[in-house]
């Protein structure tokens, strides 16, 4: 007994030796907005091999919370990897609700000089919610339609012109998404992260300016 505790390895440096292993040289990507890092190599471990080798006992005595910073990596990556589908249902990427939470709160700004005076309906958005269907972007024709100048160079075409202010996601989502209104009300442009989703409405969500 009196063997065994003599050496058992001081809480301090073991915990000192489970943070260095917890250093390693990972990889890393965003799927669905959750950052998962895959350790490639245990960094942290290697270093403490190379210096505690040298004193004999020394590594024997402390690999085991090296290698426990280490796989405490991976035990982060592997619950990353099982949130993504999980997430997946929660948050559904196809459903604009999960971009707007708020509707009754949010308001209209203009964000491009070819915006007109118009203002928010907040009823026909939050009836029509729902029910706005996913169409595909057609970036080239939207492209083409942004080269064509207008006499007034402060009105050059925009499909875009305006932005929702005030977008609140669903709770514990973690997106940042940016919401914006097409010049006839009709369609609303989401943008979170690197992806984009077009949805179309049957009715428009503005006033004023011409659009009803």
């Amino acid at each position: 007994m009196i063997r065994r505790q003599k050496h058992q390895a001081p809480f301090w440096k073991a915990f000192l030796v489970f943070m260095v292993g917890v250093f390693t040289i990972s990889y890393t990507f965003e799927p669905r907005g959750i950052m998962v890092r895959i350790p490639i190599l245990p960094l942290g471990v290697l270093i403490l091999y190379l210096t505690l080798r040298r004193k004999n006992g020394r590594w024997e005595r402390y690999r085991r919370f090296a290698w426990f910073g280490f796989a405490g990596n991976i035990l982060l990556a592997i619950m990353a990897l099982a949130a993504i589908p999980l997430s997946s249902i929660v948050y559904p990427s196809d459903d604009p609700a999960t971009y707007l939470s708020n509707p009754e709160k949010v308001s209209l700004v203009q964000s491009h000089p070819a915006g007109s005076d118009v203002r928010l309906d907040h009823q026909k958005l939050h009836e029509q919610l729902k029910g706005m269907k996913q169409a595909q972007p057609d970036g080239e024709m939207w492209y083409m339609e942004s080269m064509v100048e207008d006499e007034n160079q402060s009105k050059a075409p925009e499909r875009f012109p305006y932005l929702l202010n005030g977008v609140e996601p669903k709770w514990g989502s973690g997106l940042s998404p940016l919401i914006y209104v097409e010049g006839n009300g009709k369609g609303l442009l989401i943008l979170s992260g690197d992806t984009q989703y077009y949805y179309q409405l049957s009715e428009s969500i503005i006033k004023g300016g011409g659009a009803e």
